[in-house]
């Protein structure tokens, strides 16, 4: 059954208490990464949360928004009181990835967000990722958002190229000036350290005549050209977050994508590569100092997934994160395609659904890499803060990465 669909309101706290109910939580925090680090098997305390597959980007490295126009695709999409069903079932998370799709195509996606920040006390961490087409409706959900959730809110613009590219590759008319408005304004609204601009790296060479590297100080300078033009503030490097792509069939929906341009091979592998190794030498002054670790750690193993196909940082999926589809359905992680169980059957938790797959064996399938391996944000952020060994070696020796593709 699902929960009431009015929400229930803590009293507001004062600085003091607001103060100390932080503190508390990011000493649950610390302790439960702890405790998966030793491979202690909890409740998972970050889910990455699709809360729709409605978007109208027509990007061409994902399917996603192909959804919206097959018959049924959104159909049985969770509803808002299923929700709030699964925000009061799973009190334990204290970190959500929402996404989609596009997260802010639901009308409803800052009273999703606010059912979890009603049922889950210990809630830290808020983070969506938005194609910024829509400015005046993605800057008011924001403010909607932070004006009701207490935890950390931080936003994420796509923008995958110079403007021409950028609007080639996500299939949108001025898709880069739509995506440039949304970032200057959430960046004014949230503050610079919780926006940034992401960038999908893949193979352009031989489809543009420019490879990964150039691309990168293109859209880089891109940016920042046309926020000077705004007379807003230049973006900096420690801003500008750098993606690898993946293959996914249950979430992207493009394994089909897999032979083309941009995906796969030594060359477009070692052409990604180049273009980390080359942001990871750009000068990063700004920004708090742990997120600027976090970000050499991820690079630094991102050009070891690109060289080896795995990383030496064990992945956490199932052991401290689960990913949950827009129809309830629990999947070891957004690369994964491999269907646990829906949140339907359970009284919408997820704590049954896990312990079921852990008994199964997909956990340990995870823990030594027999999955298909990936290194994509969702996972790789509480992956490193899960191995703070590993990571602490990443860290030291991300400055000179010298791996290399092989065929």
């Amino acid at each position: 059954m699902c929960a009431s669909t009015g929400t229930r309101r803590r009293p507001a706290l004062t600085a003091r208490e607001s103060a100390m109910s932080d503190f508390y939580s990011w000493s649950r925090f610390a302790i439960r990464t702890a405790a998966a680090a030793a491979g202690v098997e909890g409740a998972p305390s970050k889910l990455i949360f699709v809360v729709t597959k409605r978007c109208h980007s027509r990007c061409v490295y994902c399917d996603i928004w192909k959804v919206k126009d097959t018959p049924g695709g959104l159909d049985d999409e969770l509803s808002l009181d299923e929700v709030r069903s699964v925000a009061a079932s799973n009190p334990f998370l204290q970190w959500i990835d929402f996404t989609g799709g596009e997260p802010t195509d639901r009308p409803d996606f800052p009273q999703v967000i606010q059912a979890f920040a009603e049922h889950c006390p210990d809630l830290l961490l808020v983070h969506f990722p938005t194609n910024g087409i829509a400015t005046n409706r993605i800057a008011q959900m924001a403010e909607d958002i932070r004006a009701k959730v207490r935890a950390r809110l931080v936003v994420t613009v796509s923008i995958d190229g110079p403007p021409e590219l950028n609007d080639r590759l996500r299939g949108i008319r001025n898709d880069f000036g739509h995506a440039i408005n949304t970032f200057a304004v959430l960046r004014n609204l949230l503050g610079a350290d919780n926006v940034f601009a992401g960038m999908t790296l893949h193979g352009h060479k031989a489809s543009c005549g420019h490879t990964s590297s150039e691309l990168v100080d293109q859209t880089f300078a891109a940016i920042n050209a046309a926020l000077l033009a705004k007379n807003e503030t230049a973006l900096g490097w420690e801003g500008f977050h750098l993606n690898i792509p993946h293959l996914s069939q249950h979430y992207y929906g493009n394994t089909a994508a897999g032979p083309t341009d941009g995906f796969g091979g030594t060359a477009h592998r070692a052409e990604v590569m180049a273009a980390l190794r080359h942001a990871a030498g750009q000068s990063k002054s700004a920004g708090s100092l742990p997120m600027r670790a976090v970000e050499r750690i991820y690079r630094a193993e991102a050009m070891r997934y690109l060289a080896e196909g795995r990383t030496n940082i064990p992945c956490s999926a199932l052991l401290s994160t689960a990913y949950l589809s827009e129809k309830g359905e629990v999947y070891p992680c957004t690369i994964w395609d491999k269907p646990l169980g829906n949140i339907r059957n359970t009284g919408y938790a997820l704590m049954p659904v896990i312990e079921a797959a852990r008994r199964a064996g997909v956990r340990k399938a995870v823990a030594e890499a027999r999955c298909p391996n990936c290194w994509t944000p969702c996972e790789a952020y509480p992956a490193i803060a899960a191995s703070p060994v590993r990571s602490l070696l990443a860290l030291v020796g991300g400055g000179r990465n010298t791996h290399t593709v092989s065929a």
